[in-house]
């Protein structure tokens, strides 16, 4: 073997076929392949780039020691296990995790630029891992079982968090371009990204469809208009409109019509973009990325995506936020405006012989995204979807506070969340106490309402966490946590997370819900359960009836939470919820048996 010439081993072990770890292993094998295998930069170049493709041109270095880098994030791999393992123990008992209480994952950002994409691709992995667990047993938080849902609970908490944290510091750049980089394009990929962190949103995955779309547009314009100047353009040329905002059309009069005519039959006709009307509220309406797959959205965001491919054509369209509509605003000659309504297929609603109004209307992208941050806080509020409410109302209002920090209202509301679920108040309130604020009565007032709450002694009562005391059984609980149930009443799928002896609810809530026309009353088992439509619920035991049909469980978010894995019948409870509820195994098994006994009959 010390016969086969480097090249030779080279070639054989860059293969992607062979892991890291394979060729680390391969190393081992004796000094002088140690050697060879060590030291060769051009080998782990090749394996770096394998295993990490979109990031080998983000180093610092132009140089690097590919070994090295190597080892540095394995290392950190093994860290981020080591901290999500403990995340569980330290969390279980909040339904939101506050910015103060992932200040180490911050801290971890800051060490190493790199670390953010190292960190992000990571956590994707685990999130949006696919893997199914197979064992009818509590299955340990360790990174040998992928597709552990407490897990990608945590390391989803953990990415949105990270996310969030880099694209402040990335709205911080946006604002200080000029505005002739300012695209709208890239604040509505923000937003995206903002608000889907599971994602990978950028300009690398949206750009291309726009793209597309200009590409559609120019062929059809090559087949009606064959003779049209866009055709001479050169790819340089093409490629600054891309980058830059225009200030003006590039085309006489005439032109900019056949364009204009072409593209709006390409858009509305060909493709089928239209408005959202069935669905308004829908967040997905206001995410580019929904809109571009799905052909429909919010006006602000259809108008963002015709303004793009005009652009790239060469014409020149100007954002007007109106109070109860978004609209383009289009000149041929540069005194006759029209405003065309891309929610409406391009309709040209008005077309006004002055300027004055419009002006005041016209909108920066900075505010565009502060309307649809608006947008999106509407959309939490209204949506009657459950599932992600919380994480969307959140989302919307923090978008909120960084994209228009003097918005009162908005860090009211968020203050109210962040109490509402106990949350650690105290980066918001370092943030209205700095000086934007300075001699804000109303700041003030907030960072009062804040303290307050946060030296509740319902507070700290809520946050005890002392050894587990095992729950036990009595002979008039038939049912187990993990069980899924049918709810007899209101036909909804669930599954037991919790449960009590005798109802626990207080009596103004025994009142509305009219415990006392139960047969059995309060005096009867009550079980804490999650619904397929996202919500927590607390339901009598005479109103539930065991399934092992699953429904649409699976999306409500706090799954993770309980639950380390669905096991064929049921699903299966964490460590931490096991360990509460260690005696409903065997009642949850015995069913488990039942039920793939009528299957097997069947």
């Amino acid at each position: 073997m010390e016969l086969v010439p480097m090249e030779i081993l080279e070639l054989i072990l860059s293969n992607p076929v062979l892991s890291i770890r394979d060729v680390i292993n391969f190393s081992t094998t004796c000094h002088y392949y140690r050697e060879l295998v060590v030291f060769n930069n051009s080998l782990w170049k090749q394996k770096f780039k394998s295993e990490w493709p979109e990031i080998l041109g983000m180093l610092d270095n132009d140089s690097p020691d590919y070994y090295k880098e190597i080892i540095y994030i394995h290392q950190l791999y093994k860290y981020i296990e080591q901290k999500l393992e403990l995340m569980p123990s330290k969390f279980c008992k909040k339904y939101e995790i506050s910015e103060c209480e992932l200040e180490e994952w911050t801290l971890l950002l800051s060490e190493k630029r790199e670390n953010y994409y190292y960190l992000v691709d990571y956590l994707m992995k685990i999130v949006n891992s696919t893997e199914e667990i197979n064992s009818v047993d509590v299955v340990p938080l360790n990174f040998s079982t992928p597709g552990n849902k407490t897990q990608q609970y945590y390391a989803g908490k953990v990415l949105r968090h990270i996310r969030q944290v880099y694209l402040s510091k990335e709205w911080t750049v946006f604002k200080s371009l000029n505005r002739r980089e300012q695209l709208l394009e890239d604040g509505a990929i923000f937003v995206a990204q903002w608000c889907q962190p599971h994602l990978e949103i950028s300009r690398k995955t949206i750009c291309p469809k726009l793209d597309k779309i200009a590409n559609a547009v120019k062929r059809k314009l090559k087949i009606v208009y064959p003779n049209h100047r866009i055709f001479n353009v050169t790819q340089e040329v093409l490629e600054k409109w891309r980058k830059y905002n225009l200030e003006s059309h590039q085309w006489t009069t005439p032109e900019c019509q056949q364009i204009m005519q072409v593209l709006k039959e390409v858009l509305f006709e060909d493709m089928r973009f239209k408005g959202n009307n069935i669905a308004y509220y829908m967040p997905q309406n206001s995410y580019i990325n929904e809109v571009l797959d799905f052909k429909q959205g919010l006006p602000i965001t259809l108008s963002i995506i015709y303004e793009a491919v005009a652009r790239r054509l060469g014409i020149f369209c100007q954002p007007i936020n109106f109070p109860s509509h978004f609209l383009l605003r289009y000149s041929e000659n540069g005194q006759d405006w029209y405003l065309l309504d891309v929610y409406n297929g391009g309709k040209i609603i008005k077309r006004p012989t002055g300027n004055h109004d419009l002006n005041n209307l016209m909108t920066s992208p900075v505010e565009v995204v502060e309307r649809m941050a608006n947008n999106l806080e509407v959309s939490a509020r209204q949506h009657t979807q459950v599932n992600g409410r919380v994480t969307r109302l959140r989302s919307s209002l923090e978008l909120l506070k960084l994209v228009n920090p003097r918005d009162i209202s908005s860090l009211v509301s968020l203050s109210r969340l962040y109490m509402l679920h106990s949350m650690d108040t105290r980066s918001l309130e370092t943030f209205l106490l700095g000086e934007g604020f300075q001699g804000s009565q109303q700041a003030q007032r907030l960072v009062h309402m804040l303290r307050n709450h946060e030296s509740h002694p319902s507070r700290s009562r809520n946050e005890q966490t002392g050894p587990v005391v095992p729950e036990e059984r009595t002979p008039e609980l038939k049912f187990a946590v993990g069980m899924i149930m049918t709810h007899l009443a209101l036909d909804y799928k669930c599954v037991i997370y919790d449960w009590d002896k005798e109802c626990k609810a207080s009596v103004d809530w025994q009142e509305q819900m009219h415990v006392d026309l139960l047969r059995y009353g309060n005096k009867q088992p009550f079980y804490n359960v999650l619904v397929e439509d996202g919500s927590h619920r607390y339901v009598a035991q005479e109103n539930l009836q065991p399934t092992c049909e699953t429904g649409f469980l699976y999306l409500n978010e706090d799954i993770g939470r309980y639950f380390s894995h669905h096991y064929k019948t049921h699903y299966v409870p964490n460590a931490n919820k096991e360990s509460e509820y260690p005696y409903d195994k065997e009642l949850r098994l015995r069913y488990h048996d039942g039920f793939m006994n009528m299957q097997m009959e069947t």
